[in-house]
């Protein structure tokens, strides 16, 4: 079967029917990588991604190294969306550029440089759907999304004005139509995809997470917490052992599966 072919399939799936982590699920761990690193994400076929200063490293799930990607022209990698396995968003902050990568980490097209478009580059970026993608500009503390053609679709006008917060966020994700924003202070401001200001996920303290769903899953020192943002319902888990430098999950295989990354290892766990 075709990979986008299975791709689809997954999302079909993950659509349909997401299963909650509970709090008697069990971990298997399938492999342990000795190797260190800043940051992981995942993809929603399995896939981890390791980002060590410059450079980014893709494993299948089972723990096989498959592909890396390193341009030195840019600095460290500030930011990576995997949420389309095709067509990977890199974010280089210094130098203000973008990458985008195919699944094999190749260049996809031409960087793109947004020190032309601001006095001062974009503190985050991620993916938009039709290959488009999100920017918060800093200084008038705005959510700008671009298209492939760098050219303005959608704007949310001044986000201290619009949603009554002083905001100095920190991540940023579109996922299920809806655009997240992270203050540390605050909590999780939720857009529509048009930029307009939805409502504020009061979970402070966080410095990313993920979306599946419209659940939000993020961890804390009590483990997995997953929230609903339809039935402002919480769920959580333990999680295997404490003090990992970044942790991911994956909820589209089955079994699902969690990706922990410590000071020199990499652990493979499988959700039962």
């Amino acid at each position: 079967m075709n990979i986008k072919i299975k791709y689809k399939a997954w999302m079909i799936l993950l659509g349909l029917s997401i299963m909650f982590i509970g709090s008697g699920d069990a971990y298997h761990k399938t492999n342990e990588l000795n190797l260190s690193g800043d940051l992981i994400r995942s993809d929603e076929l399995g896939n981890v991604f390791l980002i060590k200063d410059n450079q980014l490293t893709k494993f299948n799930p089972s723990g096989e190294k498959t592909h890396t990607y390193s341009n030195l022209q840019y600095g460290d990698i500030s930011f990576i969306d995997t949420h389309d396995p095709f067509k990977i968003l890199i974010y280089y902050q210094a130098f203000g550029r973008i990458e985008f990568l195919d699944h094999t980490l190749s260049l996809a097209s031409s960087s793109i440089d947004l020190s032309r478009l601001y006095a001062i580059p974009p503190t985050l970026v991620c993916a938009s759907y039709q290959g488009a993608f999100w920017v918060y500009d800093p200084i008038n503390f705005e959510l700008i999304r671009i298209n492939q053609s760098l050219e303005v679709n959608e704007r949310s006008g001044n986000l201290q004005q619009v949603t009554g917060y002083n905001l100095n966020p920190d991540y940023l994700l579109e996922r299920d139509n809806y655009l997240y924003l992270n203050d540390p202070m605050t909590g999780i401001l939720i857009f529509d995809k048009y930029g307009t200001f939805y409502k504020v996920i009061p979970v402070p303290g966080l410095h990313s997470f993920q979306v599946f769903n419209n659940r939000i899953i993020y961890i804390t020192e009590d483990g997995i917490n997953m929230y609903n943002t339809k039935l402002n319902e919480l769920s959580s888990t333990a999680l295997p052992w404490e003090g990992a430098r970044s942790v991911s999950v994956c909820l589209s295989l089955s079994p699902q599966r969690l990706y922990m990354l410590g000071e020199e290892k990499l652990f493979f766990y499988e959700i039962k």
